[in-house]
């Protein structure tokens, strides 16, 4: 069986952003960078799938689009574990757009050919979660996201996956091979041994071009999903009613977690004059409004 990681590399949040508020350039010149990390859960996936799998050879194939740089991602992946690594890169490939992104990974997942792609359910920078489903689309293959463990039964020819579908619920799916899955997690990757990672220091890295891959510049241009801006979510805000104040703060803490006292209710009532001021008179007594009077 063959899997392919797709890793990218990020921008690395954890940097106080005031160094950066007066100059675009400092701020984006200053920013540490890192493996993305939906990506290294990928590659977490699939190294404990090649573990755990003592029956069948499993080779496990990582690609990156990016310079030089990038190499230090895929040569410790190799140390981990991977088979061999890829990566796709020309001098003008600053600023690729998810489509563009997912147009190269497409070509590169035919030629070498992959009964599971992982890619990243989403980065840490731009965070659109496009490039796995447009890299599904183009291969014409299933894809299942937000990802968080994987059981492989390849006598089947399928995967059981577990989804996170939000709100603490997951999602038990089945999905036949071959296909596209995006991996959603921290990606907390083991120490390789030393001798693995001199051993990686030396491992050849293929690198491909577009021209390798079939692809002209013109095809490149053409970017049929233009991303004209980044809008985050906010959380719908709940109407909570107001609490008690007659309350300890005890209680009006648990009417707060409860979500506040319960809501005022209409009341119609019918009769006579006579009958509607008994009727008013009684329900302001169980409401407690009117109590009665103490004797002397």
């Amino acid at each position: 069986m063959k899997i392919i990681v797709c890793l990218k590399e990020v921008y690395d949040t954890a940097l106080n952003l005031d160094f950066g508020l007066s100059n675009s350039v400092v701020f984006r010149e200053g920013l540490p960078l890192k493996l993305n990390p939906n990506d290294a859960a990928a590659l977490a996936l699939a190294l404990g799938l090649k573990t755990a799998s003592q029956d069948s050879q499993i080779e496990i194939t990582l690609i990156s689009i990016g310079p030089d740089r990038v190499e230090s991602y895929l040569r410790n992946g190799l140390a981990l574990g991977a088979s061999q690594a890829v990566r796709i890169w020309d001098e003008g490939f600053e600023g690729l757009s998810p489509y563009r992104k997912a147009r190269l990974l497409t070509r590169a997942v035919a030629l070498l050919g992959a009964d599971l792609v992982f890619t990243g359910a989403r980065s840490l920078d731009t965070g659109s979660g496009q490039v796995g489903p447009f890299l599904a689309a183009r291969l014409g293959l299933p894809c299942v996201g937000e990802v968080v463990n994987v059981e492989l039964d390849s006598e089947n020819k399928n995967i059981t996956l577990i989804r996170d579908i939000g709100r603490g619920e997951r999602e038990k799916v089945r999905c036949s091979l071959p296909a596209v899955i995006t991996i959603k997690g921290e990606g907390k990757l083991s120490y390789a041994s030393l001798d693995r990672l001199i051993e990686s220091q030396y491992s050849a890295i293929t690198l491909l071009s577009p021209a390798d891959l079939g692809i002209s510049p013109a095809e490149l241009k053409n970017d049929p999903a233009i991303v004209t801006g980044l809008v985050f979510p906010r959380p719908v805000p709940r109407k909570v009613p107001p609490l008690d104040s007659g309350l300890p703060a005890f209680y009006r803490i648990l009417q707060l977690l409860e979500g506040g006292i319960t809501r005022r209710r209409g009341l119609m009532l019918h009769g006579s004059g006579e009958e509607l001021a008994e009727q008013l008179f009684e329900l302001l007594k169980e409401e407690g409004v009117l109590k009665p009077a103490k004797d002397s």
